[in-house]
């Protein structure tokens, strides 16, 4: 019989876990399958809910533990006993996360998973080609005593927009056209969304003669907009931060009035520590999102974390407020109107001048950070923390589902630094602000604080680039934007070199910047 093709083959898997979410067997066929199409991130996720799931089976105080082993014996051969069933499953369990969290990078959390295969399976020599491997590939340290510790746990994997994904909507169609220009009219009444033609963000595209483009979105002036004035004013409850205890609203992430100020504070009358700037932002909190986490320990979740972690946790906390948001209005996260319209700078499968999605090729390149505590382990612990099943919800919170997101967040989130430490405290996905594309030359300047406004440049803050000779050039240099011209902002600080904008837009944009000014410093005008 002829097997289906990966796509069908992967539905097949995934329809078997919506009907028995806890058989530990059925998450590592999918694994391999996932292995083999080269995403060894989504079947390292897989790979530790079955080895969940066998713990659960084998554990009598386990939350799943009836359920986990009733579909465990259903998973093996009448003669084959549960004890030997299950350690034999753990076993290829801690394999395939050592391997595929070795491959995207990951190698602290693979090599730990392949100490604990070994301590499973003494006999198997496949951990100790792979502790070998892992050494091997860390020659500094192998004249001195070796040290798990210092292995990488960061690693990349594809930003795919993966083909079983139908919630990404045709973005260029008239009806999302229209949803998006009546949203964009409600915060930049002088501009509209209008579809463009954009380079592919790739080396070898940025030493082309001849361009190659990809369909995207952008904004556009209706109407002349003088230098300095609001072009869009937007807020958004799509926020984070990630202070504990900073004094600051829980919808829309400004900053609380002080205590002498005698200004009004409203609080949540459920739990009264959620505290709000005003009774808006209460009411819009309450019909939103609060509703899925009031009274739920996830306050800590994320919170004043190491240094170097601080992008990474306002990433995940803005996929804990997308879960809020998905339990609260009872939609899927990918279908939420914060989420649905903002591209993540994907690789899509089925395009030419990229992969095939049925390739396992682990050479295509890998643009989204990845790491086992952000991707796989703190995202489940969110899930629990809201009394969320984390197996039986599969089908709004899987793996591939996270990735998504994160890789849409990463594009569009703006940030706030600290002014005590320089690191990231805020961060906010604003859908309308997101849709203007990134310029290292942009025509706009933006601040937010709750809410983001875009305000036109003037002449004395447009960035000054190229010879400064021809009529167009010093026309730009007049600040202001035109009728007809796009808006562009920026997403980096145009005061970098080029160098250093071009290594931030890898992991924001998913490739090498390619607006003019990049391409002209860069000696490819």
């Amino acid at each position: 019989m002829k097997q289906p093709a990966p796509e069908g083959q992967w539905r097949l898997l995934t329809e078997r876990l919506y009907k028995s979410p806890y058989n530990a067997k059925s998450y590592l066929d999918r694994a391999d399958l996932y292995q083999e199409l080269g995403f060894p991130d989504l079947a390292a996720g897989d790979a530790y809910k079955a080895l969940l799931l066998t713990d659960e089976a084998t554990d009598e105080s386990g939350e799943y533990h009836d359920v986990a082993r009733t579909a465990l014996m259903n998973s093996k051969d009448e003669d084959v006993p549960l004890e030997y069933h299950a350690k034999s499953l753990a076993s290829k369990c801690y394999k395939l996360l050592t391997s595929n969290l070795r491959a995207c990078g990951c190698l602290k959390n693979a090599f730990n998973f392949c100490e604990r295969g070994l301590a499973v399976d003494s006999d198997d020599d496949f951990y100790e080609k792979q502790k070998a491997s892992m050494i091997y590939q860390y020659p500094s340290l192998r004249s001195s005593p070796f040290n798990p510790a210092e292995l990488s746990d960061q690693g990349s994997v594809r930003r795919e927009l993966y083909p079983w994904n139908t919630h990404e909507p045709d973005r260029f169609s008239t009806t999302s056209l229209s949803f998006l220009n009546a949203e964009l009219s409600k915060v930049a009444p002088k501009c509209s969304v209008v579809a463009v033609e954009l380079p592919l963000l790739t080396e070898a595209n940025a030493l082309a003669a001849a361009k190659v483009t990809v369909k995207q979105l952008g904004i556009f002036a209706n109407e002349e907009i003088a230098p300095g004035e609001t072009v869009l004013h937007e807020t958004s409850i799509l926020t984070a931060n990630n202070r504990l205890h900073d004094p600051l609203c829980d919808a829309c992430s400004s900053e609380l009035p002080s205590i002498s100020s005698h200004q009004q504070i409203y609080a949540c009358p459920e739990c009264d520590d959620t505290i709000y700037c005003s009774e808006h932002c209460l009411s819009v909190a309450s019909s939103a999102y609060h509703p899925a986490i009031c009274g739920k320990d996830v306050d800590a979740i994320g919170k004043d974390t190491d240094p170097k972690e601080a992008a990474d946790a306002l990433y995940l906390l803005l996929l804990g407020r997308v879960i809020a948001l998905s339990e609260t209005q009872d939609l899927h996260p990918l279908e939420l109107k914060e989420t649905k319209y903002i591209w993540g700078d994907f690789i899509h499968p089925n395009s030419k001048y990229v992969h095939s999605s049925t390739a396992s090729d682990y050479t295509i390149a890998h643009h989204l950070p990845f790491s086992f505590a952000y991707n796989i382990l703190s995202p489940l612990h969110i899930l629990e923390k809201m009394d969320i099943d984390i197996y039986a919800n599969l089908e709004r919170y899987d793996f591939w589902i996270f990735n998504t997101l994160y890789a849409k967040f990463r594009g569009t989130a703006s940030a706030r630094l600290s002014t005590r430490d320089g690191r990231p405290e805020v961060c906010a996905v604003h859908p309308m602000w997101c849709l203007a594309n990134h310029s290292c030359a942009p025509n706009v300047r933006w601040e937010w604080g709750g809410e983001i406004k875009f305000w036109a440049r003037a002449g004395d803050e447009v960035v000054r680039w190229g010879p400064g000779k021809d009529d167009d050039m010093k026309n730009r240099w007049k600040g202001g934007i035109s009728k007809g011209q796009e808006v562009l902002n920026h997403y980096c600080d145009p005061d970098l070199d080029v160098k250093g904008r071009r290594e931030w837009a890898v992991g924001a944009l998913g490739g090498m910047c390619m607006c003019e000014r990049c391409l002209w410093e860069a000696g490819g005008k």
